[in-house]
């Protein structure tokens, strides 16, 4: 199969290293606006030629878009005057609403794109993040839709196979509204923590449970500041709840009787109007 990587970044490059050591006889193209990274990429081994140009991308069986989400949009509509029939594009884009309607917006055979997130990674990023073994036993969810044709969904899904990911579909909307819940929470708190410690300079260095906490503040700011405004609404109802089990907690501090406290921090705890 002959795929072309769109995005030389951790996930990009780790595609390519995953898929390499994976299968023999295919041919990945690698395209990226910096070109250290297509070097970085081509050097080790997650590529095996580059791509002058973003055209040069589109005449092959697979296209993974792995660029930032803010890229998406044009990506698609310079792609778009290239394309065959019968080339399927997916993505890695961690919303994935915003994105089936730009591919049902530029793309001249929407039926061919499968929307996809493996639910991987790390703090770091960039080429140099990349590592073969990123997807072995994760979850990497696809969100076909009524028109997207069946071999296009299987041809992404050998992707995966070869990557040892496990495929999960699962509508678009759902997605975003549990991984919000997942990740975009998560990366607020880290973000906030951060924050409230650098406004707040400690002696002590923190523990396990700090450094677990705010692993993930150490993440791109930009790429997450794009990705919050992407799913707000999930992300905002997601935080509002969490607001509120906060308050009680607080609330609970300040009650003499600290069975409450003890029901709120179970885990089998009350909502937190109870």
């Amino acid at each position: 199969m002959r795929i072309s990587i769109i995005g030389l970044g951790g996930i990009g490059a780790s595609i390519g290293l995953a898929y390499q050591h994976a299968t023999l006889g295919s041919v990945i193209i690698g395209y990226d606006i910096q070109t250290d990274a297509v070097q970085g990429a081509l050097e080790m081994g997650a590529i095996d030629q580059p791509a002058e140009s973003l055209e040069a991308c589109a005449e092959v069986d697979l296209i993974v878009v792995a660029t930032p989400p803010r890229a998406v949009p044009t990506m698609f509509q310079q792609l778009a005057p290239h394309l065959d029939p019968e080339t399927v594009i997916t993505d890695v884009v961690s919303v994935k609403s915003p994105v089936l309607s730009w591919a049902r917006r530029h793309l001249p055979y929407p039926s061919r794109f499968v929307g996809g997130h493996p639910i991987a990674g790390t703090e770091q990023h960039g080429y140099a993040a990349a590592r073969a073994d990123l997807f072995q036993g994760v979850q990497w969810v696809l969100t076909p839709t009524a028109e997207t044709e069946s071999e296009a969904i299987a041809r992404v899904e050998q992707l995966i196979g070869a990557v040892r990911a496990i495929p999960v579909r699962m509508d678009a909307a759902q997605h975003d509204w549990e991984f919000a819940l997942l990740s975009f929470v998560p990366h607020c708190i880290a973000f906030s923590l951060a924050k409230l410690r650098e406004e707040n300079p400690t002696h002590l260095q923190g523990g396990g449970s700090w450094h677990s906490a705010t692993r993930v503040a150490q993440s791109d700011p930009e790429l997450w500041a794009e990705l919050l405004a992407l799913n707000s609404e999930a992300t905002r109802a997601w935080l509002d709840a969490l607001i509120v089990r906060l308050r009680a907690i607080s609330d609970a501090l300040q009650q003499p009787d600290k069975s409450l406290l003890h029901r709120l921090l179970g885990r089998n705890s009350p909502s937190a109007d109870e």
